[in-house]
């Protein structure tokens, strides 16, 4: 039977409650019932995962179970409510590790462009690159578009909407996805420059998809999309939609309540990392340490690697560290997360002065020479 498999790392003080707790995760993640009442024969035991090994560390047991592939329905929602559904309400539990299956690679076949293809496009082949952002809300749509030329003259390799700006009565999404795309393509023309400009295409359902061929269509050269609020699936869906083909953007939005430290979680190296590459994700933004968030360096750099590493025939993500990337730390960032990284800059990139293409030209100087 082909199966994938999922370590957990359970924070209880005995081998024996490990083993208890471990017992009660493959159950739960499975068929959710009484185990005794099945009988020896019955296929349905089949489905319960098998604990593969419980192993003692220093401050927790790491138990590796594997599930049958057919319970994943090999889709993304069903998946992820295999690796952590019910037993995500329960405490002392981490997701610290997956492995994939040969069917689900097969599904999940992770980015369309990647690292490689977001150089291509943006044709910046071998310096840091860096992403803007137009904000902050309540800025009208021409003052945003305006934001746009400015940043794609001073050469941006990527213009992205604020995860804030959706659909609200002093932004439209239409209004502003056809001006902000229209702005970019007009100062490519001028510059000479490939920058890509990013629509915020989160929202609820199907309104997901609209967004998104609209955004084509109005000339959008990329799509964000934040699938802690709006669903994996939909990440996955927009990834596979031939008629897009469009790089995409994954926002971390709301993914802290699963990764910070608490009792109970997925580490963020699998959420920030793993899922959102292998589901689609061409860049994905994570929060960078030294700013106003309370990752730490090492994590960082793993949630980094974690976009950038060997996995199977899937395609590197480019990770976009964000979050305190200020102009003076940048050479230092760069030596923490090396040169295939893309570098978000929000508001330090205002406290510089009102001229936004000056102070673009500014910062890709100072990665020109990190």
């Amino acid at each position: 039977m082909e199966t994938f498999s999922v370590t957990y790392a359970l924070h209880v003080p005995t081998y024996e409650e490990a083993k208890q707790v471990a017992w009660s995760i493959q159950v739960e993640q499975t068929i959710e019932f009484p185990y005794e009442l099945l009988g020896e024969s019955d296929p349905r035991r089949q489905m319960v995962g098998q604990l593969l090994s419980l192993e003692e560390k220093e401050d927790c047991f790491l138990a590796k179970i594997a599930y049958p592939v057919e319970t994943s329905g090999l889709e993304v929602t069903q998946f992820l409510n295999v690796v952590f559904g019910n037993s995500s309400l329960q405490p002392h539990i981490w997701v610290v590790d997956i492995e994939f299956s040969p069917s689900l690679l097969d599904v999940f076949t992770g980015p369309k462009f990647g690292l490689a293809g977001i150089r291509e496009l943006c044709q910046t082949p071998t310096r840091p690159m860096i992403q803007a952002v137009i904000k902050p809300m309540g800025t009208p749509n021409e003052e945003l578009a305006r934001m746009c030329h400015a940043y794609t003259m001073g050469g941006a390799d990527v213009i992205k909407d604020d995860h804030g700006l959706t659909n609200q009565s002093f932004s439209p999404f239409k209004d502003r996805v056809s001006r902000c795309a229209h702005a970019v393509q007009e100062a490519n023309a001028k510059s000479g420059h490939h920058t890509l400009y990013a629509a915020n295409v989160s929202g609820d359902g199907t309104d997901v998809l609209e967004r998104a061929h609209y955004a084509k269509e109005a000339g959008a050269t990329a799509l964000m999309v934040a699938p802690s609020l709006i669903g994996f699936g939909w990440l996955h869906r927009l990834a596979t939609d031939d008629s897009l083909n469009l790089p995409l953007i994954v926002h971390p939005a709301m993914m802290g309540g699963f990764t910070l430290p608490g009792t109970s979680g997925i580490a963020a190296t699998i959420w920030m990392g793993l899922l959102p590459r292998i589901f689609g994700g061409d860049m994905n933004i994570f929060v960078s340490y030294g700013g106003r968030f309370t990752f730490k360096p090492d994590l960082c750099r793993q949630i980094c690697d974690s976009n950038r590493g060997p996995l199977a025939s899937i395609k590197s993500s480019c990770p976009s560290p964000g979050g305190g990337v200020t102009e003076a730390r940048l050479p230092e960032l760069v030596s923490i997360y090396g040169t295939d990284t893309m570098f978000l800059v929000g508001g330090d990139m205002f406290r510089r002065g009102p001229d936004l293409t000056e102070n673009m030209k500014a910062f890709i100087d100072v990665l020109e020479r990190s």
